[in-house]
């Protein structure tokens, strides 16, 4: 298998990484239900994030985490939501920029948990 070596392969991952959450039973509840993602609006974005990410081009310019805190996140769904994206990344993609791309994604899972943990958004509860 490749590494992720361009645009098109973040459009790749992205879509694909997408789709299973789109389906998954907890993660599509968040966004699809609670949230109502515009997904044509939602994945250029996406794609975006990732090209920043992983070969610092200047596209996105969002801060996203205001717009989680008013979700139903609970802190186990940061885990679920690393495992679909490295899973996703070990189906399309094999090197260092796909190594590079699931440390990423369990750093922007660990700030954005720790972030909402400092807000108080997880219950005593969460913490188990």
């Amino acid at each position: 298998m490749p590494d992720i070596r361009n645009e098109e392969d973040i459009t790749t991952l992205v879509h694909a990484f997408y789709a299973k959450v789109e389906e998954d039973e907890r993660l599509g509840y968040i966004f699809n239900e609670v949230a109502d993602v515009d997904w044509d609006d939602h994945l250029p974005k996406m794609v975006d994030f990732w090209s920043k990410m992983l070969f610092q081009t200047e596209r996105y310019k969002g801060r996203p985490f205001r717009q989680h805190l008013p979700l139903p996140i609970e802190k186990n769904d940061f885990g679920r939501w690393v495992s679909l994206f490295t899973d996703t990344v070990d189906e399309h993609f094999e090197g260092n920029r796909a190594d590079y791309a699931k440390e990423l994604a369990v750093n922007v899972a660990n700030s954005f948990s720790t972030r909402m943990a400092m807000e108080g958004k997880f219950d005593q509860k969460d913490e188990n």
